[in-house]
């Protein structure tokens, strides 16, 4: 937590962290490099440590919650908001679809990075030159999901999805909803970010 406490303020290399609270630099390493991994700290481009993507997951998922059911009213569709933690990615916002066939996924679910979800795709760095990655029961059958990234000034938060029974989709989701999402992803932005 002190190192936590002292890079609120202002970023902070690993051998100014070690001066202000009297470690070793090796232990200081060791213990940043464990926070970042839970993204508790995130490592910048000139090597200093600040808080991680974790701290903002809160007020993110405050802020996505209308986007997201305005994108369930215009598309009849579950909607979610993914986060990365380590190697899973977390259900942080979850709005059901109003029909009585639809995919529930509970906020506070967990799933691993690897298993090929749409999610996933994009909080692991994949997106198409549209701007989402679309699949088509994959990672569960008879499921058809397109996510799209959210973006901050630090890099990538994590990714929108609308997922649908394939058995209710006339074509793929890009082609009916693909624009929707990306003006959904653009609009939790600029609520993070507003212009002054």
């Amino acid at each position: 937590m002190a190192i936590i406490d002292i890079c609120e303020s202002t970023p902070r290399t690993a051998s100014e962290l070690a001066d202000s609270l009297s470690l070793s630099i090796p232990t200081v390493h060791r213990l940043a490099r464990a926070m970042v991994t839970h993204g508790l700290l995130a490592r910048d481009r000139e090597g200093s440590f600040r808080l991680g993507s974790r701290f903002g997951s809160s007020g993110l998922g405050q802020i996505a919650r209308g986007p997201l059911r305005e994108l369930v009213a215009n598309t009849g569709e579950a909607c979610q908001l993914w986060v990365p933690r380590a190697s899973n990615r977390l259900c942080l916002v979850s709005e059901s679809a109003p029909q009585e066939l639809h995919v529930e996924l509970r906020e506070g679910t967990l799933l691993p990075l690897a298993d090929g979800g749409t999610a996933a795709r994009v909080i692991n760095g994949e997106t198409s030159t549209d701007g989402w990655v679309l699949t088509v029961s994959e990672r569960t059958p008879g499921l058809t999901s397109i996510s799209a990234p959210i973006h901050s000034g630090d890099g990538l938060l994590g990714a929108v999805c609308i997922v649908a029974p394939v058995a209710r989709v006339s074509s793929d989701l890009g082609e009916l909803y693909g624009t929707r999402l990306l003006v959904t992803a653009s609009a939790i932005e600029r609520a993070l970010h507003p212009v002054a």
